[in-house]
């Protein structure tokens, strides 16, 4: 029941929270992950091993509870400078005479840099640790792969009336000049559909089966970005 508030003679509800929709999530996530130029030669990826890190403010005294920036200078296999982000980070300290860890929280600083941020939880010695997961190409190719290869997973709906059942191709997205069957719920922005069978009506729809294609079928250089 939504809560009334009272001005003068006036009441005011407030009106609900619109629900994200599917759309609304993916534009989401898309901006949560910066353009790298285009992928021309796994050299010109990041690579952990001649990237840099280092302390931002290496002469200051820290206390427990205080915050320790860690600056991430990210470097390709040529030891050039990156000078876009997008890389996917991992960063923890820990301590190996306490048996303690805590995970930092990385900025992309959207120049090749990244700051890592750790709360210093205990005092004594700790040990900063960096893991480069993906790279910024790599990021890419996952996230292409991601969104737009809807057909990985393959779908056979099975239309049947009576003693007659007919199967035809479904999906998410379907590539096809052939009659399409299309289930669409507006209020969720969800879609749906399956080449219209050649004698059953639509509404005859009774069962989906997945099952996995052949791909992806990725490049040479694109396999090797995602291998570790």
């Amino acid at each position: 029941m939504p809560v009334l508030s009272a001005r003068g003679n006036i009441f005011n509800v407030p009106s609900p929270r619109k629900e994200m929709t599917v759309a609304d999530v993916m534009l989401s996530l898309r901006e949560d992950i910066p353009e790298a130029p285009k992928f021309k030669s796994f050299m010109a990826t990041s690579s952990g091993n001649q990237s840099v890190t280092r302390l931002e403010d290496p002469g200051a005294v820290f206390c427990v509870g205080d915050t320790l920036n860690v600056l991430v200078e990210m470097k390709d296999f040529n030891g050039k400078p990156k000078t876009y982000g997008g890389d996917f980070i991992l960063a923890r300290i820990h301590s190996p005479e306490l048996k303690a860890s805590a995970s930092g929280v990385v900025t992309d600083l959207h120049n090749g840099s990244y700051r890592v941020s750790f709360t210093l939880f205990w005092s004594g010695t700790v040990q900063v640790s960096v893991l480069l997961i993906h790279s910024a190409e790599a990021v890419q190719v996952l996230w292409r792969e991601n969104k737009g290869s809807y057909w990985k997973v393959l779908f056979t709906g099975t239309f049947s009336d009576g003693n007659k059942t007919e199967r035809t191709s479904c999906g998410l997205k379907m590539k096809t000049n052939k009659p399409l069957c299309e289930y669409e719920d507006k209020r969720d922005s969800e879609y749906y559909a399956c080449v219209k069978p050649r004698t059953l009506p639509c509404n005859t729809l009774r069962s989906i089966r997945s099952f996995n294609s052949k791909g992806p079928f990725l490049k040479k250089d694109e396999n090797r970005l995602l291998k570790r």
